[in-house]
Formats: structure tokens, C-alpha cells, sequence
């Protein structure tokens, strides 16, 4: 190499072929799955890479263990896998069994994966993207493909294609705080039941504060309990309850710089430390808490945004905008972890008829903010100012009776480059939608949605943008996936 100016100069390489596929799945999170069984159940020859050492993403190595939303086919599956391994109670799932039976329904497919393998740049013809460069301990290869979809996450295979992308919010840039899940072994669930202290603190606000005014927390690390799941499979009702909680949370963060990265990394074990000892302390039933462990893959909820050839906007959450390209649907709303301070954002601020006004998903969030909301998670005026997209407010809200919104294909068609689709948070959105079509489930029916999509390109012998949607809604319809068809207004 060659020291120019500040920079090495690495001159041109010649790269080993390690395959040609149909398809190239890039990330083995929940959406990477969804995408690599429907493609290899297309009949095309497929390639999962993933950079970690196990699929599933957020969903097992993260300990995100809540998997929600509508089903799609696979979805539905997977509950059922997880069912017969008693993996899953009540939408909570067990972490290790769930990157097991992810292990087997890809394999099952016929479809090839490559874990501790990283995509570190696009082979590229023009507009078309035609494969990937990995990087492993086996050093750098080419992996060529008619077609790639992104479900990475963070977009890498688009972005090393010249696909245009935003990150953060419009005003600084920041992406929402990233978490650090955790889970806690020792509990009595039983006694934290039927102690009444839930009753009294169901998002744990007062003892927080309790806990600050004490000295017991060092710092607001987070101003409520984001949520706790119960892992199924382990004994119960004798005290040996195993739970994970969502509270550790890194704010103004970069989470495409390895530094920040490093940074959230420590800080969040750090965070970890903190908040056990004040779980122990001071939440019945977690008198005899321990920590089993921390996930190993950050909680980062957004970073590159793919511009496709729709964007999906916070208007249309807020509208519960239905479009005649859905592939999907969510009925999550506005979620968004405070980039700059403590807390949760579930309202956007928009103009209505020139005045700001914070507007809400479904009135489901008022009566929540009446229940145990933070004073800093409520816009200025508190949660009687919250509004429709009309901007009425308190009972004159009005709101569908199936509240829910789509996913329009478009999301995952970039503009500029050919045989590439995306699916996942890195679906073409602004941030405030983004937020609210994140979820694990919806994160599958979009890869489902893409797998599908890319193997029916390929059969037709046309560009992924130019598909027949009406095929590709037909198939999604009779694999069983939930677009919303009972209570649309206007039928597929």
C-alpha cells in the first residue's frame, strides 16, 4: 500500500468468485428470513449473508424477544416453530430457541447462508446492481446475483450501489436512542402481580423518580420501563421467572460510526449495572434478581432510509392512508425513542391549517398518557392538546374503527438502481414513519413481500419495479399473509 496525503492507497484487487445465486439476501435479521425462504420457495437458488453468528437480529441475539404485529405467512410459521419447541408464550419468545428454529425453516429452503460474513461494498453493471463483495476471515470474495434484496438494516448493499438515503430526523440528523435489552433470571412474577405495584406504577414513573430523589440512580437513565416480556420455557410460579426489560438507552447517537457505536456499547452494559441494582432494590418480586445477560447486537431502530419510489410519510400513519400497492400492513404508530433526552415520542408535529398541532396514531395514546405518562414523553399543554389528523381533540377525535396503515410496494423499489429491492427499517420513509413500521412482524411481511417479488422478476423476466402487484398480492393473499383484507374499504 501507498501513504498519499493522509490516506493508504490500496491498489486494485483481484477477488475469488464464492458463488453465483438467483437472489442475495443481505442480513439475516427477521426480515432477511422472511426474504430468503420466499425466495428459495420461488425456486431461486438463494444466499443469506449475515454478519453475526446467528439469524433473527434484534428478535434473538438483540433479546427484542417481542415479536409483533400482523402475520404474514411465514410469520405465521414461525409461531408455530416456536410453539413446539415452547419458545413462544403470549407474543414473548425464547431467544435461543428462536435463532434454532430460524436455523432450520431457511435450511429447510434449500437456501444458503454465510454467517460472520460482512457485505462491504456492490458489484455494479451500469444501473444494476449484479452481486456483492463479502469480507470473512477467508478474507474478500465476489458473490455474484440477479438480484439482491437489502435487509440489513442499515441499507449497506444499497448504499454501496449509489441508492440515495436519508438518516434521522429531518432537523439534526439524530437517529432515535439505541437500547441495550437485557434479561433478568430470580424473579417472582407472582409476587410483582399481586403486590398491587403495578396497579400503582405500571410503567415504574414514580419509583424512577423515587429512585433519582434517592441517590439509587445515579442519572435518568430512562424516565419509565420501556417494556418487560416473560421468556417462556423456564420454571414458574416458584420464583425462577426469567424476564427481559427494555430501559437502557444511549441518546444523540451515530450508529453508522463504529466509534459511537463502540460508545453505546459500553455505556449501555454500564446503564445494565445501574438499572438491575434498582430493579433489585425496589420492584417487588425482584428481590433475588440476577443478570443472565445482555444483548449482544445493539437496539439501533434506524439509520440509512432508502429512497424508493414512494416515500412513506407521517402523514399517511396519521391518515391510515391504504394504497392499491400494500404488501403489508402495521398497526403499530408512532413510536419514536427520544434522539436528545429521556423518553418516548407518540405524536408528530404537523401544520394544520397553518397552526402546529401534535397529531396521534389512535386514541389508544391519550388514554395512556392519562394512565402513568411521563411528564417529558407529552407535548407542551400535556395530553389534552394531542389531536387527529383534523385536528380535533379529547372525545371529538375520531380515528377507524380497524386502525391500522400499509406498506405500498413502491417502500421497496429504490429509484436508480435495478435488480435491487429493500425490505425492513431500511424501507423508503421519512422518520416519523419509519418509527411506526419497524416492528419485528412487519419487518417479515416486508421481506416475505421482496422474496416473493424477486422470484417472480426473475420468472417474468423483468425488472423488480415492473412486477404485476396484482401477482404479487394474489400470491401473498393465498400463502396466508394479513394485508387487511377483512376490514379494507376497498377489496384487493
Amino acid at each position: 500500500m501507498e501513504y498519499r496525503d493522509g490516506r493508504l492507497f490500496q491498489p486494485e484487487k483481484l477477488l475469488d468468485l464464492d458463488g453465483e445465486y438467483d437472489v442475495i439476501v443481505a442480513g439475516g435479521g427477521i426480515a432477511g428470513v422472511g426474504a430468503a425462504i420466499a425466495s428459495a420457495r420461488g425456486g431461486c437458488k438463494t444466499l443469506l449473508v449475515e454478519k453475526e453468528t446467528a439469524l433473527g437480529g434484534l428478535a434473538t441475539i438483540g433479546l427484542v424477544n417481542i415479536p409483533m404485529d400482523f402475520l404474514s405467512s411465514i410469520g405465521k410459521e414461525m409461531y408455530k416453530e416456536l410453539e413446539k419447541v415452547n419458545g413462544l408464550r403470549k407474543k414473548n419468545s425464547d431467544p435461543e430457541k428462536h435463532k434454532l428454529i430460524l436455523d432450520r425453516m431457511v435450511l429447510k429452503t434449500g437456501c444458503n447462508i454465510l454467517f460472520d460474513t460482512y457485505i462491504v461494498d456492490s458489484i455494479m453493471k451500469g444501473d444494476r446492481i449484479c452481486g456483492v463483495v463479502v469480507e470473512s476471515k477467508a478474507g474478500r470474495k465476489a458473490v455474484l446475483a440477479k438480484r439482491v434484496i437489502d435487509c440489513s438494516g442499515d441499507g449497506d448493499a444499497a448504499y454501496y450501489a449509489g441508492c440515495d438515503y436519508k438518516v434521522g430526523r429531518a432537523k439534526d440528523g439524530l437517529t432515535q436512542a439505541c437500547s441495550t435489552e437485557f434479561r433478568l433470571g430470580g424473579i417472582d412474577l407472582d409476587r410483582y402481580y399481586d403486590s398491587g405495584f403495578q396497579g400503582e406504577n405500571p410503567r415504574w414513573v414514580k419509583v424512577i423518580r423515587k429512585a433519582l430523589e434517592n441517590g439509587d440512580l445515579p442519572y435518568m437513565v430512562e424516565n419509565h420501563l420501556n417494556w418487560m416480556t416473560h421468556v417462556p420455557g423456564r420454571p414458574e410460579h416458584c420464583g425462577k421467572d426469567e424476564v427481559s426489560i427494555c430501559m437502557a438507552h444511549s441518546r444523540n447517537c451515530h450508529p453508522l460510526d463504529n466509534h459511537d457505536l463502540t460508545r453505546m456499547y459500553i455505556e449501555g452494559r454500564e446503564q445494565v449495572d445501574i438499572l438491575w441494582k434498582f430493579i433489585k432494590k425496589y420492584i417487588p418480586g425482584f428481590e433475588n434478581a440476577y443478570v443472565i445477560d445482555t444483548g449482544t447486537l445493539l437496539g439501533v431502530r434506524d439509520t440509512r432510509r432508502i429512497t424508493g419510489e414512494y416515500v412513506l410519510k407521517g402523514e399517511d400513519l396519521a391518515r391510515h392512508r391504504q394504497f392499491s400497492d400494500v404488501i403489508a400492513v402495521s398497526r403499530h404508530g408512532y413510536d419514536i425513542h427520544n434522539p436528545d433526552n429521556v423518553g418516548n415520542i407518540k405524536f408528530v408535529e404537523m401544520d394544520i391549517n397553518g397552526e402546529k398541532r401534535y397529531v396521534i396514531y389512535k386514541k389508544a395514546t391519550v388514554a395512556a398518557t392519562m394512565i402513568d405518562f411521563p411528564e417529558g414523553d407529552v407535548p407542551p399543554g400535556g395530553p389534552s392538546v394531542l389531536c387527529d389528523i383534523e385536528g380535533r381533540t379529547g372525545d371529538d377525535m375520531q380515528f377507524p374503527e380497524h386502525v391500522f396503515h400499509d406498506i405500498p410496494y413502491r417502500c421497496l423499489v429504490p429509484l436508480k438502481v435495478e435488480n435491487l429491492l429493500v425490505a425492513g427499517r431500511c424501507l423508503s420513509s421519512d422518520f416519523e414513519a419509519q418509527a411506526g413500521t419497524r416492528l419485528i412482524m412487519c419487518c417479515m411481511a416486508m421481506g416475505e413481500a421482496a422474496g416473493i417479488a424477486a422470484a417472480m422478476s426473475l420468472r417474468e423476466d423483468v425488472q423488480p419495479r415492473r412486477v404485476d402487484v396484482g401477482l404479487l398480492q394474489k400470491t401473498l393473499l393465498e400463502n396466508g399473509c394479513d394485508l387487511g383484507q377483512e376490514f379494507r374499504e376497498k377489496p384487493l
